[in-house]
């Protein structure tokens, strides 16, 4: 019987009935080839094109940081170039906002991927939906809707430093 037990221990986890490590987990920074299976329409959030697209967004963050103090401390009002690039940049987040409806999140207390289209509006609009929608808007649009005196283009637009949140998730992650 000691012979039998010793035996076991002595052979290499990959052919021992008593080691669970080779079998069940995986080891320590090892990466899974299993694909998971979202529903037609959802994006994985591993999914290396959305991985290029939250990078060029993020990219998009980094002007925002620069440009967006620079018209508060600078300029009364953008016009020309500046006025056509900030409102492409408000159009790419606004394609984010409603790409951000079909990816798939991490539940974090089962680890398990949420693909529930219902599930992932919920969780997006207790986030971040308002202030993504707010941080969009074009400051002609709010400046023609505000009376005179609360007319300052400054103000307004300090809204879109809520996006700096999205590089920090990134490199979080």
């Amino acid at each position: 019987m000691e012979k039998e037990i010793e035996r076991a221990y002595s052979m290499d986890d990959k052919s021992s009935h008593y080691s669970i490590t080779s079998h069940i987990l995986p080891s320590l920074g090892a990466h899974s080839n299993r694909k998971i299976k979202l529903r037609g329409y959802i994006i994985s959030p591993s999914n290396p094109r959305y991985r290029a697209w939250d990078a060029f967004l993020v990219l998009l963050v980094f002007y925002t940081a620069w440009a967006t103090p620079f018209q508060f401390g600078f300029l009364d009002r953008p016009h020309g170039p500046i006025d056509t690039i900030d409102n492409i940049v408000n159009g790419f987040f606004a394609i984010d906002i409603i790409l951000t409806f079909f990816v798939a999140y991490l539940d974090t207390s089962t680890y398990s991927m949420i693909d529930d289209p219902k599930l992932i509006a919920l969780r997006y609009i207790k986030s971040g939906f308002m202030l993504d929608l707010i941080s969009i808007i074009p400051s002609e649009l709010v400046r023609s809707a505000l009376p005179h005196s609360l007319q300052s283009y400054g103000y307004f637009s300090m809204l879109r430093l809520w996006r700096l949140r999205r590089a920090s998730v990134m490199f979080a992650r």
